[in-house]
């Protein structure tokens, strides 16, 4: 074990093994200090198993942040051509969906995993695994980490990269924010982002398991906080679907930061026909003599007739038998604008990201290092940085990574 490197980075998940990669091509010493048993675990689990490692579409825009200057001061170092050429340069070939998503050729998150490992033992990079680092402390200039089992590593500076504290089970359990405290940092606490919300509605119960393309917006207070278009899953529970996931942080925030209870997602079913177009189809049918049932027939799925029935007694004065060119009107009103009322969201075994973390304004814009501690640096999840799905959370970690590792 090298228990005395220029670097010890805390963390082998995407921005830690970066991180350590950059530091050794500059010369330094450096020894990767892991939690779980082997590296890049949550690496192999994102994007469902084939790594979307990034975006075309690249912008300061996809982020938020304590520090609103953080992000552009970071990829303006390492941003979307060089994420690119890294790893072009260790061999992996990438391709480019039509959104811009960009995933490696072999479709396999461990081609990624596999060319980063490979790179660190070309520069001799030290791995200790099982090393649960459970205190960082700071003498004459050093650090000494020490582990849950008695192990120490002492290192010129640290690179703290230990994740944020979605799905646990693959290593981030938001050890890092206790590590960041010891050192005066303040934790925006943390909330599940990119999760699927509750909402106890009977058409959720109906519609369990059907999905949909839709557009969807979150809420709170009546103001409109986020927008997507995507997939829309029903479950038991309430509301899932990558359209859910993408406008579920600012109600997380709300709901489980903020305590509020004011927090709705307003569901359009019909996100390929307007308004008016909507209600035109619907009243030509009626006047065709379709039954009240059929009237959305290859327009929605046919398991929404399943719940057509109380959705038309809701605008034809509690009968469905009794629908008329208003309530055609009334029924393309409401399904281009259904709202739900959600009373919370599911936990960390469901969130693909975290929002919240350690203060983005106590890093320095540009190096990442610790205004309250100099030869600490921080990358990754484990600050108060958010980038949305489709390859944006990932830019950062690889971003952060690179210039923390960097050292100046």
């Amino acid at each position: 074990m090298r228990d005395h490197p220029d670097l010890a980075v805390v963390g082998a998940g995407a921005a830690g093994l970066v991180a350590a990669i950059s530091a050794a091509r500059r010369g330094a010493s450096v020894t990767v200090l892991e939690r779980l048993s082997w590296i890049g675990k949550k690496l192999l689990a994102t994007g469902g198993g084939r790594c979307n490692l990034l975006n075309e579409h690249l912008a300061d825009s996809a982020f938020s942040a304590t520090n609103p200057s953080l992000v552009p001061s970071i990829l303006k170092r390492f941003g979307g051509p060089e994420i690119r050429s890294f790893f072009e340069g260790l061999g992996l070939r990438l391709q480019t969906d039509e959104t811009g998503r960009v995933y490696p050729a072999t479709n396999q998150a461990a081609s990624v995993l596999k060319v980063l490992e490979l790179e660190a033992a070309r520069l001799g990079i030290g791995v200790e695994t099982r090393f649960e680092a459970d205190r960082i402390e700071s003498t004459a200039g050093r650090f000494l980490i020490s582990a849950a089992d008695g192990r120490k590593v002492e290192a010129r500076s640290v690179v703290l990269a230990a994740g944020g504290r979605s799905y646990p089970a693959l290593g981030s359990n938001g050890s890092g924010y206790d590590l960041a405290a010891s050192f005066g940092h303040r934790i925006v606490k943390p909330v599940p982002s990119a999760v699927p919300l509750l909402a106890k509605v009977r058409m959720c119960h109906f519609l369990q398991g059907q999905r949909m393309r839709v557009r969807i917006e979150s809420r709170v207070g009546g103001e409109p906080r986020q927008k997507a278009e995507g997939e829309l899953l029903f479950a038991q529970y309430g509301l899932s679907g990558t359209a859910v996931l993408d406008v579920s942080e600012s109600l997380s925030i709300a709901l489980n930061r903020e305590g509020r209870s004011d927090t709705t997602v307003v569901v359009d079913f019909f996100p390929f026909m307007s308004e008016k177009e909507a209600a035109a189809e619907l009243a030509r049918r009626l006047a065709a003599g379709w039954a009240p049932k059929d009237l959305v027939s290859g327009l929605l799925p046919e398991k929404f007739s399943v719940f057509l029935p109380q959705l038309l007694g809701e605008v034809s004065d509690g009968s469905e038998k009794r629908v008329d060119a208003e309530s055609a009107r009334k029924l393309a009103l409401l399904l281009k604008a259904r709202e739900f009322q959600v009373q919370g969201t599911r936990g960390w075994n469901e969130a693909e990201f975290t929002s919240g973390g350690v203060d983005a304004r106590e890093v320095r814009p540009g190096t990442l290092e610790s205004k309250l501690r100099p030869g600490l640096y921080l990358a990754g999840e484990v600050l108060d940085v958010q980038g949305g799905r489709g390859g944006f959370n990932l830019a950062w970690a690889w971003a952060s990574g690179f210039v923390a590792g960097l050292g100046d």
